[in-house]
């Protein structure tokens, strides 16, 4: 696999050996990131599944792709350009327990993280601010200058 683009701008990811790399690569994320000093960053608030029309998908990983379009929208909004997620160095998500959960992060995560690795903390949560809603993300990306 090929590496991060964030690599070429000083950025670089660890794990540790044995179960940290395994889980690593099986969750697609990085145990630490170093970030290099002055760089510019996009802070992207908590965005969540809500369809454009205020509905929120009753199936997972749909929900879960709206989050994640939702967030890319926003980095762009901000001026980032159509690789956005792949500048992104750290994640937080908030989940209601959902059967299923792990395998619609994975299908948003191959599709718009490519071969970033960021940070990720995930915590569970009794409910979100709509209580039909599973995911909340937001992230931190750097904006080149």
């Amino acid at each position: 696999m090929s590496e991060s683009k964030l690599v070429k701008h000083g950025f670089s990811f660890h794990n540790w050996p044995g179960a940290g790399e395994a889980a690593a690569e099986y969750f697609g994320l990085s145990h630490a990131v170093i970030v290099p000093p002055n760089i510019r960053t996009v802070l992207v608030g908590g965005q969540v599944g809500i369809r454009d029309d205020e509905s929120v998908p009753k199936d997972l990983t749909e929900e879960v792709l709206e989050c994640f379009d939702h967030i890319e929208r926003s980095m762009k909004a901000a001026g980032m350009g159509d690789d956005c997620w792949e500048l992104v160095y750290k994640i937080h998500a908030f989940h209601v327990y959902t059967d299923g959960l792990d395998e619609a992060i994975a299908v948003a995560r191959k599709k718009y993280l490519k071969n970033t690795k960021p940070s990720w903390t995930g915590v569970f949560v009794k409910k979100l601010f709509r209580p039909e809603l599973r995911i909340e993300i937001s992230v931190e990306a750097y904006f080149p200058q």
